[in-house]
């Protein structure tokens, strides 16, 4: 039964998986915004100091820190720079990731003139954020594409004698090719202008990048990824990482909604971001293990079980479920397949409930990865005990769903060791 069930998650998980894992598209888009976090979290940061150190609700709004107020610009400018122009990174990162080894920073050049090419020229600043990562994904792309190809054409490259430096011949090499892909989107963007009236990064964020941010991004699509990502761990893959490729474009066009939210005196509504991930369905781990090591080491008979988590402890207070789902395992184990399916799907929708009533204010702060759970939780969450009052309560109900299970594994040793006495009786 084990084996059928597993042979058909690998028949349906194992092609998306593989295609998520092979294609140089799909991969660039994953690399760059890991590249790009450090930006986002410095960015979220500067906003939330901006906020509880330099305005008039925080620190400055004492007599004697007034003074403070001054360096809200500081701040402000900071988060501008690294969170309303995260798609011009990200369309310069991926250029650089897809660009040819011998010209990686001209095709990141290259991509990111094309990008700003085809932007509104009207609101220019306001089409660099958040709201423009689906035209950076399509533009790297295909500029990349023309770019590369039109580079293995040597007759519209501008030879120079071989005295000319390396650095110098490469410039001009690429003239032609540069000059051409450039033209091209430059073109584009203008007729679509002169025809309609519209740049293509509002139509595309219209048609494309909000329909799949409200599909991706709601109860159920979170909830989905949630299955799928558990499902690929418990099969050997990790799942966080294969979600990903879906699931980061949405949560930056989130924690950037929530910014400008805030930025602008209103309350945070959209959930999904990071810092949900880390406290909903990936707290201490991936599939909330952190319940499962307490379940275990209350009530396991199980040695092995015991050592392997008190080695694993640290790992997971840290967020890292590797040790467990792999040294346990949990990984192809039928016993903890079910809860470790259904705990981060249940938790998952209590941070959903949690958010949306209210009870806890969506984060606008990139959670960091790797903290020590509580601390990350109470950070990421701006400091609001309700983070650290779910974090318990998350952590509780996972113990609640894995400790039958650990029961149950306790059963299946004791019938295993009866067994192997009947066997030796023998």
């Amino acid at each position: 039964m084990l084996e059928k069930f597993t042979s058909i998650l690998e028949k349906f998980l194992m092609p998306i998986t593989n295609y998520m894992n092979s294609n140089k598209y799909v991969c660039a888009i994953r690399d760059s915004f890991s590249i790009m976090m450090p930006i986002i979290i410095v960015g979220s940061f500067a906003l939330l100091f901006n906020i509880y150190i330099c305005s008039k609700t925080g620190l400055a709004q004492f007599e004697s820190f007034a003074w403070l107020e001054n360096y809200s610009k500081m701040f402000s400018t900071v988060n501008f720079a690294c969170i309303s122009c995260m798609a011009l990174w990200l369309v310069f990162l991926m250029g650089y990731t897809l660009g040819e080894e011998q010209n990686k920073i001209l095709s990141a050049l290259v991509t990111t003139v094309c990008f700003l090419a085809v932007s509104d020229q009207e609101n220019l600043l306001g089409a660099l954020g958040a709201s423009s990562l689906f035209l950076a994904f399509f533009v790297a792309i295909l500029s990349n594409a023309l770019f590369v190809n039109l580079m293995k054409l040597d007759r519209i490259k501008i030879k120079l004698p071989d005295t000319v430096p390396p650095m110098i011949a490469r410039s001009f090499n690429s003239l032609i090719p540069a000059w051409i892909t450039v033209s091209v989107f430059g073109l584009f963007a203008g007729i679509l202008y002169g025809t309609t009236g519209l740049y293509i990064n509002n139509v595309i964020y219209n048609v494309i990048q909000v329909p799949f941010n409200q599909i991706v991004g709601s109860q159920l699509g979170v909830s989905i990824i949630v299955l799928l990502s558990q499902l690929l761990w418990w099969t050997g893959i990790h799942g966080h990482m294969a979600m990903n490729v879906i699931a980061k474009p949405v949560r930056a066009a989130a924690l950037a909604a929530n910014i400008a939210a805030v930025s602008a005196g209103l309350v945070p509504k959209e959930f999904y971001t990071l810092a949900y991930v880390h406290l909903f369905t990936n707290l201490g781990g991936s599939g909330i293990v952190i319940s499962l090591a307490l379940a275990i080491l209350l009530f396991s008979k199980r040695q092995e079980y015991k050592d392997i988590t008190k080695l694993s402890m640290l790992p997971l207070i840290c967020g890292i479920s590797e040790p467990m789902v792999f040294g346990l395992p949990i990984m192809l184990n039928p016993v903890f397949l079910i809860p470790f399916v259904l705990v981060p799907l249940i938790t998952a929708n209590i941070g959903y409930y949690a958010i949306t009533s209210g009870f806890l204010t969506a984060s606008y702060v990139e959670s960091i990865a790797g903290m020590p759970m509580f601390i990350q939780q109470f950070l990421a969450f701006s400091g609001q005990w309700q983070a650290i009052f779910l974090t318990v309560v998350v952590i509780v109900v996972g113990f609640i769903i894995y400790t039958p299970f650990v029961l149950i594994s306790n059963k299946k040793t004791a019938s295993e060791l009866t067994l192997e006495e009947q066997v030796i009786k023998e």
